[in-house]
C-alpha cells in the first residue's frame, strides 16, 4: 500500500532524530526543537522510492489548516548546490504555513515572508506568526491570495534584502490593505535572527 503524504511526513520528522548532520544543519539556522515539532520538519531517508533523489534533504511538509499534508519542499543542507536549493514534489502552488492565519486572527497582525525557514524562525522563534509566499511572480498568478489578508490591523512584510524581495513588497504593498515592510538589519530574518535575536525583529516590527 502507498503511503500517504501524512504518513511520510511523520515517518520524515522521526527519521530527523537520527539524521546528526540534518540535525546540526537546522540548529545552525537558529531552528529549535520546539520550531521543529510544530512545523514537522524532517528529512529523507530513502524509505519510500518516490523521494529517492531527495535522500539528504530536509522534508518542508506543506500543510493545510486542518493540519494534512499537501505535499514537501525538500531543502538541500548547505549552500552549494549545483541544481537547486530547494526541490519540491508534485503539489500546487500554495502558500507555507496557513495555521499562521488562525493565531494572527486573535493579534490583528500577520507575516509574510519569502522562505518556509524564514516563516518558521518568525513564527516559533520571534511569535509573529507569518505565511511563506514562494516570489512576485507566483504571487501575480494568485490574485486570490490579497483576500486572505483582509481585516488585520497590520500585515508585516519581511522582504529578502535583494531584488526579488524589492519587488514582491512592492507588489504586497499594492494588493493589500495596511501592508508595511519590516526594515531588518539583516539580509533576510534568518539571518537577522541569528545576529540579532528575537527582540530585535520584534522592535523593528513595532512589537
Amino acid at each position: 500500500m502507498t503511503a500517504t503524504t501524512a504518513e511520510m511526513a511523520y515517518h520524515y520528522h522521526v527519521a530527523l532524530a537520527d539524521d546528526s548532520q540534518a540535525l546540526s544543519y537546522l540548529r545552525g539556522r537558529g531552528i529549535s526543537e520546539l520550531a521543529i515539532a510544530s512545523h514537522r520538519l524532517g528529512v529523507v531517508d530513502g524509505a519510500y522510492p518516490e523521494h529517492a533523489e531527495y535522500r539528504g534533504r530536509i522534508t518542508v511538509p506543506y500543510t493545510s489548516k486542518l493540519g494534512g499534508v499537501h505535499g514537501f519542499k525538500f531543502r538541500y543542507i548547505g549552500e552549494s548546490d549545483a541544481e537547486s536549493k530547494y526541490k519540491s514534489s508534485h503539489m500546487p502552488t500554495r502558500i507555507y504555513n496557513p495555521m499562521a492565519f488562525e493565531a494572527a486572527e486573535k493579534l490583528g497582525y500577520i507575516g509574510i515572508s519569502e522562505g518556509e525557514f524564514d516563516a518558521v524562525i518568525l513564527t516559533t522563534e520571534c511569535g509573529i506568526p507569518t505565511v511563506g509566499v514562494p516570489g512576485v511572480d507566483t504571487w501575480a498568478k494568485h490574485k486570490e491570495w490579497r483576500l486572505l489578508f483582509d481585516g488585520f490591523e497590520s500585515v508585516l512584510i519581511f522582504r529578502d534584502q535583494d531584488e526579488p524581495g524589492l519587488k514582491l513588497a512592492q507588489r504586497i504593498m499594492s494588493d493589500v490593505n495596511n501592508a508595511r515592510v519590516v526594515n531588518l538589519p539583516g539580509k533576510d530574518p534568518n539571518e537577522t535572527f541569528l545576529k540579532h535575536g528575537r527582540e530585535a525583529i520584534r522592535h523593528a516590527a513595532g512589537l
